[in-house]
């Protein structure tokens, strides 16, 4: 039981600290431009692929860049697909290619977070109790 607890409160410990990041990283990328999805980098085991990180080029004032995103962009279904890549303008290298017009889904994520640290303590304890 305390194996369990200690990933909850491990899940816990990233959702506090990692929503809030990816809030501020949403609020400044403001700014739109066209993209393409240039590979699927997909990562395997022994069971088969395991996880997927896309790579997306955009051009801003005629500079080109490239972003890296495990969330593939819901316009890119496979690799030369454009896509809306959203951007920091102060800042162009800053991208993702997804944009959340509220703040709704990080507070979630912070409050999952907030009840997991405490649950995650409490299995930890009552593991081992027991």
């Amino acid at each position: 039981m305390w194996a369990i607890g200690f990933g909850v409160f491990v899940l816990g410990i990233i959702f506090v600290v990692v929503a809030p990041i990816n809030q501020k990283k949403n609020t400044r990328c403001s700014a739109q431009t066209q993209g393409t999805l240039m590979k699927i980098l997909e990562r395997e085991d022994s069971d088969g692929p395991v996880s997927s990180m896309y790579v997306y080029s955009y051009s801003v004032d005629g500079i080109e860049y490239q972003t890296k995103s495990t969330i593939l962009n819901s316009e890119a279904n496979s690799v030369g697909d454009h896509c809306t890549i959203w951007y920091n303008p102060k800042k162009p290298k800053e991208a993702q290619p997804f944009h959340y017009d509220s703040v709704r889904i990080y507070n979630i994520l912070l409050l999952i977070g907030i009840v997991m640290l405490p649950l995650g303590i409490f299995l930890i304890a009552f593991g081992a109790a027991h």
